[in-house]
């Protein structure tokens, strides 16, 4: 695994992607409507075919600075660990991204378009009439509930109940204090952004996490429960 104390200085240096800088204080009834910055990083998601589940929940994470977070969900799985993650360095060459792990094994993808195909382990394509590809993820209209309590962010997706970390976003802190209400208490929220992964506070692991940038709006009168 990548070394968390080396993440956390790439994540400091804003390698991975420049978000909350110099943005004025979010209100419930004031959303952000300043240009944001756009992610620096690419990150392309999917379900790709499982032979023994039903399918593989796959976010690759593609920085700037040659890394790469590899996450990977085997979704309806028998055993009890269903998520792992992989990290190390990525390559172009030509049309093809390499991946290569901290054991130096290799995987291949290919561009095609904004999206990226799967490839075989020796780089060729997958002879298969399953799907492979992993779209671009583009940040887009996100609606949840956000709680922020001991330095600890959580936003909880209203459309599936998955949890991500968003613990980089400043603006939302900002916005949740501005709402009045007790830490930790849930509070509807309604952002511009997209879902990527990110190492974890604790050592060698990693979360899925919620990377806002653009619009902001609370409401404290709202539930995912009263969007539905």
């Amino acid at each position: 695994m990548m070394n968390r104390k080396i993440l956390f200085a790439l994540l400091a240096a804003g390698v991975f992607t420049a978000v909350g800088c110099q943005n004025p204080p979010v209100t419930q009834d004031s959303p952000i409507s300043q240009e944001q910055p756009q992610p620096t990083e690419k990150v392309f998601s999917g379900v790709v075919p499982c032979a023994d589940c039903a399918g593989i929940e796959t976010t690759l994470q593609l920085a700037e600075d040659g890394t790469y977070i590899l996450g990977q969900t085997y979704l309806e799985a028998k055993s009890e660990k269903n998520t792992f993650f992989e990290t190390g360095h990525w390559v172009r060459n030509g049309k093809k991204i390499v991946l290569s792990d901290q054991d130096g094994k290799k995987s291949y993808y290919l561009m095609k378009g904004e999206s990226v195909v799967m490839l075989d382990i020796n780089g060729e394509p997958i002879q298969s009439d399953f799907n492979y590809e992993l779209d671009k993820v583009k940040p887009k209209k996100l609606a949840g509930e956000y709680r922020y309590f001991a330095d600890s962010a959580l936003f909880t997706e209203c459309g599936t109940g998955k949890r991500y970390d968003a613990a980089e976003n400043i603006d939302l802190e900002r916005g949740y204090g501005a709402t009045g209400v007790e830490g930790g208490t849930p509070v509807y929220v309604e952002i511009e952004g997209y879902y990527t992964v990110r190492p974890s506070m604790e050592d060698g692991l990693f979360d899925h996490a919620v990377i806002q940038t653009g619009k902001i709006r609370f409401d404290k009168a709202a539930s995912c429960h009263t969007k539905k």
